[in-house]
């Protein structure tokens, strides 16, 4: 009876050992499925396309402006706004350009179409009293809103001269 049991109990435990071996066996990093199953999920979902939202990418562009993050502004343009100038001679170029800097305002936002929008805007350089007024456009395009700047300024940009 003895020998019976041990046959039945070698018999059941050792496929049971060996499954438990092979299931953890296929994990080549080591991660359990508890470790990945714990991590939030990160969903890119598209920007609305409105005035508003439009409204926004252009105060973003202004702010960058305004802080200095010439960086954060170059990529808030449509991508054929940066085939005009790449980002680092833009960056390089407009630190240098004193009029483009100072503090900027939306004034006004009109929808085109569902992909454009003109955006009305005023600009004090730093150290001036005087405002400016201007009108841009932002363009929808990937899911998200992008800045345009005017032809003028794109061609100065291709020149490596300030607008």
């Amino acid at each position: 009876m003895t020998r019976t049991f041990r046959g039945l109990a070698v018999a059941f435990v050792i496929p049971l050992v060996l499954g438990v071996a092979a299931c953890g066996s296929d994990k080549s990093d080591g991660a359990s499925d508890e470790s990945a199953s714990d991590r939030p999920t990160v969903e890119v979902t598209a920007q609305p396309q409105d005035a508003a939202s439009a409204q926004v990418t252009a105060e973003q562009l202004f702010d960058n402006l305004s802080d200095g993050d010439w960086a954060g502004a170059y990529d808030l343009w449509t991508d054929a706004a940066k085939t005009a100038i790449g980002k680092d001679a833009y960056i390089d170029l407009v630190a240098t350009c004193t009029a483009q800097q100072g503090e900027y305002m939306v004034t006004g936002v009109t929808p085109v179409d569902d992909s454009t929008a003109t955006i009305k805007w005023s600009h004090t350089p730093t150290g001036s009293t005087t405002a400016q007024t201007g009108t841009s456009t932002v363009r929808y395009q990937n899911g998200a809103w992008r800045f345009e700047p005017d032809g003028a300024s794109l061609a100065a940009y291709k020149q490596n001269k300030c607008p």
